[in-house]
């Protein structure tokens, strides 16, 4: 669905008064909850988020609670498990869109239950169709989505004589030749989930058929959303960005002329809230996941400076005009435990098979569209398509857990020096890049005999 929704400040005060109507009422209830003493002291709070976002909640909340004061510590998640690992008894919230760093924390027994799922659960999301964005035993919840799809200039796009991309394949369309940007998911933090959603959707192997297309389309070398420069799709130089929504979101706020689709069948990838087991300040700290949590607190992720998609199913229902509709029927169930075993190899993967030798197989893409252009259908130049659309790796082989573990990433510690090489990576990756080169030299060949293909 293309993103043509305004966060305007009345739509949003709308409904947070909506929301407030009751919070009095909440936030007693939620403290009578905790604790006698939640109204008072201060809750510590280790996040990732940004202050447009966290200094809106440590307001609501020592508003909400006289005497209670919010103590924010910033990490970047890779920081944040390493710090929550060595400390004892410093933090009582954690709370960041860090999946992976909550299901090795709750592994390690360093949650307390929940009692705001308890409070709130029936009215909050716990499965995006059907895949849990919480944790099953309550120690943690899903506080907000971020949802992936399709940045693009409408005038550029326009240009190229195409209509507004309403999905991923609309991209692969030849007309978009060099005129699209993907993050590579081994240099942005982002990527791995966004690649993911392509494979996950269709399969592996329709999965990287459709990559293959849309990477001889790429200009991997462009700046982007997470790169310094001139941002080339804002400007019009290239047509469309794979990004996430809030980068998007936040372009477009600030005057961009961009807009943004989500794809039928996309990512929401969950952003948590849980309170540590040896949390100093107990009772705050549930009343300030509540609160997190609540209505109120929700409505909040609507603020048109924050601009995020609440796990509150009622708030859709509320704000019809909002153009995500991540707990609709028929959405991709994206499973982020798959993303995590199997990201290393992923991104090896995405790098070897479209980053190298790009110029070479978007120029045989390119001429592989002539022919068909000429004629279509021939057994010749669907061999031709085949070969280039193969995945590196065959299904078997990617589900292998002994590979998947050769190519994790290293858990990052502060301090600790990049792990060696380990050679066995380079003698596979040596031998799918000779495999790769068999299968360009087989497409080089047939398309030699298209005279519309235009090969030398």
């Amino acid at each position: 669905m293309t993103s043509t929704f305004r966060w305007t400040r009345r739509g949003w005060l709308r409904g947070l008064a909506a929301g407030m109507a009751g919070a009095s009422g909440w936030a007693r209830g939620a403290e009578a909850d905790a604790s006698a003493d939640a109204g008072t002291g201060t809750v510590v709070v280790l996040t990732s988020y940004a202050e447009e976002l966290s200094v809106r909640y440590q307001a609501l909340f020592e508003r909400l609670h006289p005497g209670a004061r919010v103590e924010i510590l910033w990490r970047q998640s890779a920081d944040a498990l390493a710090y929550l690992r060595r400390s004892r008894g410093e933090v009582d919230v954690y709370w960041a869109p860090a999946p992976g760093n909550f299901t090795a924390l709750a592994a390690e027994g360093r949650f307390a239950a929940l009692q705001a799922i308890r409070q709130d659960g029936p009215a909050l999301a716990h499965a995006v169709a059907g895949q849990p964005i919480d944790d099953p035993q309550g120690r943690y919840a899903a506080f907000e989505l971020a949802g992936y799809g399709i940045a693009y200039h409408p005038a550029a796009v326009q240009r190229l004589g195409r209509p507004a991309p309403t999905d991923w394949a609309d991209l692969a369309h030849p007309a978009y030749a060099g005129q699209i940007q993907i993050p590579i998911p081994g240099r942005i933090g982002f990527a791995p989930v966004l690649i993911e959603a392509l494979l996950q959707g269709p399969g592996w192997e329709a999965g990287w058929a459709l990559l293959a297309a849309l990477g001889a389309n790429a200009d991997f070398g462009a700046a982007s959303d997470a790169s310094p420069g001139p941002d080339q799709v804002v400007s019009g130089a290239r047509a469309a960005r794979l990004t996430i929504d809030f980068f998007a979101n936040q372009a477009i706020a600030g005057g961009a002329p961009l807009a943004f689709v989500y794809p039928r069948r996309t990512a929401y990838n969950p952003a948590q809230i849980g309170v540590l087991a040896d949390a100093p300040h107990p009772a705050l700290a549930q009343a300030f996941a509540a609160l997190c949590l609540s209505e109120p607190g929700q409505t909040l992720l609507l603020h048109p400076d924050v601009r995020r998609l609440p796990v509150r199913p009622g708030l859709y229902a509320a704000h019809p005009e909002l153009p995500a509709r991540p707990f609709a029927p028929g959405n991709l169930a994206y499973d982020g435990g798959l993303t995590r075993e199997r990201g290393g190899l992923v991104a090896a993967l995405f790098d070897l098979a479209l980053v190298q030798r790009h110029g070479e197989q978007a120029a045989l893409w390119a001429a592989l569209h002539r022919a068909e252009a000429a004629r279509s259908g021939t057994g010749a130049l669907r061999e031709a398509r085949a070969l280039l659309s193969a995945p590196p790796v065959s299904q078997a082989q990617q589900a292998d857990p002994a590979l998947r573990q050769r190519f994790a990433w290293p858990e990052r510690r502060p301090g600790q020096d990049e792990p060696a090489p380990d050679p066995a990576r380079g003698v596979l990756l040596a031998h799918w890049a000779a495999e790769r080169d068999a299968r360009l030299q087989a497409v080089r060949q047939i398309l030699a005999r298209e005279p519309a293909a235009g090969l030398a």
